[in-house]
């Protein structure tokens, strides 16, 4: 079987400046600095207080009822949230953050780039040691975090899973404050970068499963895109492959940066697998037709 994940230094080393120039030609910075003058300027709790509330107001009537068709924009504004709020806790520090403040949780959960979802791990851990509202909204923490990240890596519901919620905490990175802010516009800036690329070749299709039991009446995509690397394709958004092992009838593979140690499995008759870091099998995979 020829592995589909593996391609020569030289083919990409072609493509090389061929897709830098794509990527130079995409106009995508948020203006981090811009932000940060205006939250420097935040000198009283009032003013801090009317700026959250102005994060909030966006999120609800901006944010949540942009189209669905340009999720690009959506991105952007969503990342955009997500940077302010981090830059909050950056120059004002913790204290920053009081215990009915919902827009962190919103912020995570309203984005649905799964490499944000991580860098803003630091910003949902500095809630959880405040406490307050990130406690009790919705399902609270960890188990609504912790949904969003397994559905915007995975497509995958932890519904019902609470004796792994405390070992899949432990296995996330926390960054440095300092970081996230920049971090996070890579995120976005990377997505966009992708699909301007063409698609090469669709390596399957299968039906998106939360549950083992259950598949939405969608489906997602592995494939290669010009840049000669394999993705997973859920709807717009792109995730990297990294092979594992390539047997003879088998290949092994797991999504770039992926949080929970868990990976997948294909077979030479396209069957997919989602294994978790046990070994166990978190779903078997419906192909479309």
């Amino acid at each position: 079987m020829i592995n589909r994940f593996t391609f020569s230094t030289v083919r990409k080393s072609i493509l090389f400046l061929f897709l830098t120039f794509i990527f130079s030609t995409i106009s995508a910075q948020i203006p981090i600095e811009k932000y940060r003058d205006e939250i420097l300027k935040l000198k009283s709790e009032a003013d801090i207080e009317v700026y959250w509330h102005s994060l909030y107001s966006v999120d609800q009537d901006t944010l949540l009822k942009l189209p669905t068709d340009d999720i690009t924009k959506y991105d952007s504004l969503s990342t955009t949230l997500m940077i302010k709020t981090a830059l909050m806790f950056e120059v004002h520090g913790r204290k920053v953050y009081k215990k009915n403040n919902v827009v962190p949780v919103l912020n995570f959960t309203h984005n649905y780039l799964s490499e944000a979802s991580l860098v803003f791990w630091s910003i949902i851990n500095q809630c959880v040691e405040v406490g307050g509202q990130i406690d009790t909204f919705a399902t609270g923490f960890p188990a609504y975090q912790l949904e969003a990240i397994a559905n915007n890596f995975y497509k995958y519901s932890l519904s019902g899973q609470q004796d792994k919620h405390e070992k899949l905490v432990d296995n996330i990175e926390v960054l440095s404050i300092e970081s996230v802010a920049s971090r996070l516009e890579e995120a976005y800036v990377n997505q966009k970068r992708l699909r301007v690329l063409n698609i090469k070749e669709v390596v399957g299709q299968w039906f998106i499963q939360p549950f083992k039991n259950f598949k939405e009446d969608y489906c997602f995509e592995i494939v290669i895109l010009e840049d000669n690397n394999t993705y997973i394709k859920h709807k717009e958004y792109l995730q990297k492959l990294v092979p594992l092992d390539s047997e003879k009838i088998i290949e092994t593979f797991k999504i770039e940066n992926e949080p929970f140690g868990w990976y997948y499995k294909l077979d030479d008759q396209n069957h997919l697998k989602m294994l978790d870091s046990n070994n166990s099998v978190l779903i078997e995979y419906t192909q479309c037709n």
